[in-house]
């Protein structure tokens, strides 16, 4: 267990405040249900194991930001977030890439809180092998939620001009760039910040 005092309950806290302001009015609100579902299965899953075992505060902070950009993601559906927009027009680009950003942030946000969890129960053999397996984990992740975006685009959104949640944007290649994105985030972590440190 950490020594120093947990910041879990404190971000908790203004997580949660920050998740009700943006759960009233959201742009699609049967976007905002499926989007949210994920979400709310894993901090149950973070306050159920608080109690025996408790991440870096480090940890807290990346899973803090990454449930932060996500329920910016799911009040407006990921392909009309108004920053990506703006993003877009100042770059002169076509796509409202907010989406991608999320990816790449999945993998470079939540990969630290992965490792922890990891460290505790497997021993990797050397650092190479230990970023190779995460790094093919969060592919793994990645490209299980394209599935299920692609389950839930086939059922409940099978007008193809409509695909929100699908969010590709007319995009064919749009699911294997998001899948290589949250590699790409964990990748990056694992390779240039000091996981050598012990984090607080």
């Amino acid at each position: 267990m950490n020594k120093a005092k947990s910041v879990a309950p404190v971000l908790l806290i203004f997580f949660l405040i920050f998740w009700l302001a943006l759960a009233i009015n959201p742009l699609h609100r049967n976007i905002w249900f499926a989007e949210n579902i994920i979400l709310i299965v894993c901090i149950s899953y973070l306050v159920f194991c608080y109690p025996s075992y408790q991440f870096s505060n480090t940890s807290y902070w990346l899973i803090f930001v990454f449930c932060i950009l996500q329920t910016i993601g799911s009040h407006y559906t990921y392909a009309e977030v108004p920053l990506g927009f703006w993003v877009a027009e100042l770059f002169d680009i076509q796509r409202n890439h907010f989406d991608r950003l999320v990816h790449f942030a999945f993998g470079f946000l939540i990969v630290l809180p992965f490792k922890e969890r990891f460290g505790k129960i497997v021993n990797f053999s050397n650092r190479s092998v230990e970023i190779f397996t995460l790094v093919m984990i969060f592919i793994g992740i990645g490209a299980s939620y394209e599935i299920l975006e692609w389950w839930y685009a086939v059922i409940y959104e099978q007008d193809s001009a409509s695909n929100m949640f699908l969010g590709s944007q007319g995009d064919i290649w749009d699911g294997e760039k998001d899948v290589f994105l949250a590699g790409v985030g964990a990748w990056l972590f694992l390779a240039f910040a000091n996981t050598k440190k012990k984090f607080l």
